[in-house]
């Protein structure tokens, strides 16, 4: 039977959600830590340069027509 922090038994439905909800919380703090080296072994010149095309292409471009 799984307790409370005071003691008192809990519900078992809710009881396997309080476990799935903290495996939940491992496998994101996994998948953060994936993202994250990933994101450093990306090339830091071509994410600048990326990021330097979007920045133009979201100014706004005026045509002279005369």
């Amino acid at each position: 039977m799984k307790t409370t922090k005071g003691g008192k038994v809990m519900n078992p439905t809710d009881a396997y959600r309080k476990e799935l909800r903290k495996k939940e919380l491992k496998r994101n703090k996994e998948r953060k830590k994936v993202r994250q080296v990933g994101i450093l072994k990306k090339d830091p010149q071509a994410m600048n340069e990326q990021i330097e095309k979007l920045e133009m292409m979201s100014k706004p471009f005026y045509y002279d027509f005369f």
